[in-house]
């Protein structure tokens, strides 16, 4: 029973999902109520309850108490440029506007610390998970607007110099610290950006930059150098 509840709550928000994408649901559209939405799709309140929910968590829909559930409103994304920091403080990103600067308008989230390497940056620096990284939270605004979240995960290698590095993108829901900060609802779709630097004896620091998707793209130029 529950494994149909699941496959039954599921093809609900995806058919949601589906007149969002297609246009059937605009922006500010109020989608149906409880007793209409179990009318329409046969199903008991609790598949359309736990469909609403997902849909809320991704950032399609908003919950509006004692008004009813909206398509939310979909702001035009914002370009981030990748640039070269100036220092190790700076982002990786910056506004594309000619006040684009970033630094000094942060707000350390989690002072550094000493901490147990995740497992997917311990994986990244080819240490265990149970070594210890200096790990710093900051997040960045600009104009005041909550803009990204970068962590940076360094381990000690000795002073030595970095040789090369790598870039990654990738796409996941929002956490629940992730999308506080960032102004979002947490499972809503971020853009993650992990920058993997290298030295001669391995690799020593990752910085990750969270975004909202929705809100924000990031843009590489063509010709973009080293961190």
């Amino acid at each position: 029973m529950a494994r149909r509840t699941t496959a039954r709550y599921l093809s609900v928000a995806q058919d949601l999902r589906d007149k969002i994408a297609d246009g059937r649901l605009q922006p500010g559209d109020r989608i149906g109520s409880l007793t209409e939405l179990q009318a329409e799709y046969q199903v008991s309140d609790t598949v359309i309850l736990e469909a609403r929910k997902v849909l809320v968590s991704e950032g399609a829909l908003i919950a509006r108490t004692g008004d009813g559930t909206y398509v939310r409103e979909r702001p035009e994304p914002q370009r981030l440029v990748r640039h070269v920091p100036e220092s190790p403080d700076e982002p990786l990103f910056r506004p594309d506007s000619p006040e684009s600067s970033l630094f000094p308008d942060v707000t350390e989230v989690e002072p550094p610390e000493s901490v147990p390497a995740p497992a997917g940056v311990a994986t990244l620096l080819g240490v265990k998970a149970t070594r210890k990284v200096r790990r710093t939270v900051r997040l960045f605004r600009h104009a005041e607007t909550p803009v990204q979240v970068v962590t940076v995960y360094e381990l000690a290698r000795g002073g030595a110099e970095r040789a090369e590095a790598e870039e990654l993108i990738s796409s996941r829901p929002a956490l629940a610290a992730e999308a506080e900060a960032l102004g979002g609802v947490a499972g809503q779709p971020v853009t993650v950006a992990t920058w993997v630097e290298r030295s001669v004896s391995g690799p020593s620091r990752v910085v990750t930059t969270v975004v909202l998707a929705e809100r924000f793209t990031l843009v590489f130029p063509p010709h973009r150098g080293a961190a």
